[in-house]
């Protein structure tokens, strides 16, 4: 019981928390990603600028900024290392290479399945997909350091065989 009240939660907390700091250093440190990031955070930040100073209640405008932001960090951060630990408690997957391959994979597959239209990707997103794999791998052995070893509770004490007595 402690486990899932304490444990878990915790375990998630630090995991999101060590994965988001990956992202955010792989999104200063790799060319591509950063070049992609200071243009979005430039750009984004003008037209809220621009949008706030236009208006006479700015409030709304930087709240669903905010709240957009929220989200996305939400879906990319949070949401893949939550479900996988989910599904590891429930199936009592307690493998390294699951927790880290599982919540890589989801995590990189996150734009592409909001995106939803198939098409073919160009390297650039092909990029972008690698570094959000490796996030949600830190996720995942983060987590898998933490509480995913134990996965579903404790595991069952070997049978200690009897002696036949004959």
């Amino acid at each position: 019981m402690i486990r899932w009240l304490i444990l878990i939660p915790f375990a998630l907390l630090i995991a999101i928390g060590v994965s988001s700091l990956f992202f955010f250093i792989a999104s200063m440190i790799d060319p591509l990603m950063a070049t992609l990031t200071g243009e979005t955070l430039f750009v984004g930040f003008w037209n809220l600028v621009d949008a706030v100073f236009s208006s006479d209640d700015p409030g709304p405008i930087v709240a669903d900024a905010m709240l957009s932001v929220g989200r996305i960090m939400f879906t990319l951060l949070v949401l893949p290392p939550l479900v996988i630990a989910i599904i590891s408690e429930v199936l009592k997957m307690r493998s390294l290479l699951w927790h880290a391959l599982a919540t890589g994979v989801l995590t990189a597959s996150v734009p592409w399945i909001l995106r939803g239209a198939a098409r073919v990707a160009n390297p650039a997103e092909l990029h972008v997909s690698a570094i959000l794999g490796l996030t949600g791998a830190v996720a995942g052995f983060v987590y898998w350091a933490i509480a995913g070893r134990d996965a579903g509770g404790n595991r069952p004490s070997p049978s200690v065989p009897t002696p036949s007595g004959s």
